[in-house]
């Protein structure tokens, strides 16, 4: 029997028995629908955990410090620290999969326009930090090293609505809740907060010797030349300027910020691919730094969600579980409706091995029709849980390699159940099987 011959002859077995087959491949529908709308939600919901890791910072990037914890075993440890300066960062970029590596040059300040001032985390990059790290800008361009006694800044993300009053303490926006000081006003910055009024000098003054007063800190002229993104959530609430203009302001006032140019407190590492950072990630560790990257965060995540997708793929097996045993009882009562049948093609010289093929093929029928008719019914039922999901973050994701994966799967189950059926249709004596009525 040929291969065309089979798949024709399987095909008309099953048409001559419409209802039961219909049955049969409605609950191989059902099982294939429950199980990948099961697993899409479990999808769904690791990739909901992982936009939502990628919205607080990037998944690339590795935040190394120099303190880290050494295990004594026994469930005991230590801390040590170790120098982070620019001869580790040279280290670090030699690293395989690294692609920039950036220091947070960072320090306190106040801005003050007239009579309002706010406080501003500054952060000093260059512009290809800036390209590499993904430091956007919502309008503008990134700070450059100004011209003679101006700064450029880059202001954050909401630092125009944060000015106030430093006498009153009133938010400095008028009646419509617009802020008083834009991007065009005067602005000046200082690193000693008595700069701000006069009542700041007086507080300070307290407790202070009067025969050592610390003088007055400097005001910088600033040119605002542009302002942060707010959708870029790593840097979006710092104000930045260029890395060697904030460095030489920060030590030119290292008594109030404390700066220290022979080594940084945090090291940025930029990895090309979300595959290198672990390998990265590890080679830092091992060279005695503390290290820290998202991608913890989310293998944790990853680790609780898992146990949610098993159970879930769990309850849809179920219904491919019975699907299968419809199967299997469809398979044995067509053996025993074709015994005769059967008989009278081994008689005819019928290799047995076609005949378990031809069961076989049915079976592979039902698996067929059952995989992609409960596909198309999967795709209904998700796009209607993701109407009914979409407050609550969750969805229902059916992937490509879902769709191919769950029909082939389905006819491996239809297989799998019509095999015993095959094998008894198979060792069926021609004998008695022609002279059974």
């Amino acid at each position: 029997m040929s291969l065309k011959d089979m798949l024709t002859t399987a095909f008309l077995n099953l048409w001559r028995r419409k209802m039961r087959a219909f049955l049969t491949v409605l609950g191989m529908v059902i099982g294939v629908a429950s199980i990948v709308v099961m697993v899409s939600l479990g999808i769904g919901i690791k990739q909901a955990t992982i936009e939502s890791f990628a919205g607080t910072g990037s998944l690339t990037t590795i935040r190394v410090n120099s303190w880290s914890y050494v295990s004594t075993g026994n469930g005991g440890g230590s801390s040590r620290q170790k120098k982070l300066d620019k001869k580790a960062m040279a280290e670090f970029k030699q690293i395989a999969g690294v692609q920039g590596v950036m220091p947070l040059v960072e320090t306190y300040g106040m801005l003050k326009s007239g009579r309002y001032m706010t406080d501003a985390s500054i952060l000093g990059v260059t512009k290809e930090q800036a390209e590499q790290f993904g430091i956007t800008l919502a309008d503008g361009k990134i700070p450059g090293s100004g011209g003679g006694n101006i700064y450029e800044i880059a202001l954050g993300a909401w630092t125009l609505q944060n000015f106030y009053n430093s006498d009153n303490y009133r938010q400095a926006v008028d009646r419509n809740g617009n802020p008083k000081i834009t991007a065009d006003s005067r602005m000046q910055l200082t690193f000693d907060y008595r700069n701000l009024s006069s009542r700041y000098q007086m507080d300070a003054a307290v407790g202070q010797s009067d025969e050592d007063p610390k003088p007055l800190g400097a005001f910088y002229k600033l040119k605002v030349v542009g302002t942060m993104d707010p959708g870029n959530n790593d840097f979006s609430y710092y104000c930045i300027m260029d890395a060697t203009q904030l460095e030489k302001l920060a030590k030119a006032n290292k008594d109030f910020t404390n700066y220290d140019s022979s080594s940084y407190q945090t090291v940025l590492v930029k990895c090309a691919n979300i595959e290198d950072v672990k390998p990265v990630k590890n080679a830092i560790t091992e060279m005695g730094y503390g290290t820290y990257s998202l991608q913890d965060a989310v293998e944790m995540a990853e680790k609780s969600t898992q146990n949610v997708q098993y159970l879930l793929g769990a309850i849809g097996g179920v219904a491919l579980l019975v699907a299968a045993i419809g199967i299997m009882n469809t398979m044995m009562m067509s053996i025993f409706e074709r015994t005769k049948e059967i008989g009278i093609i081994k008689v005819l010289g019928c290799r047995i091995d076609n005949i378990a093929g031809l069961f076989l093929t049915e079976a592979a029928y039902i698996g067929l029709f059952g995989g992609a008719l409960g596909m198309g019914l999967s795709f209904g039922i998700s796009a209607l849980l993701n109407v009914f999901l979409a407050s609550s973050g969750m969805r229902s994701i059916i992937p490509a390699y879902l769709v191919v994966g769950a029909v082939l799967f389905s006819i491996v189950v239809a297989l799998a159940a019509g095999m015993y059926p095959a094998i008894r249709a198979m060792k069926l004596s021609p004998l008695a099987a022609i002279r059974n009525e």
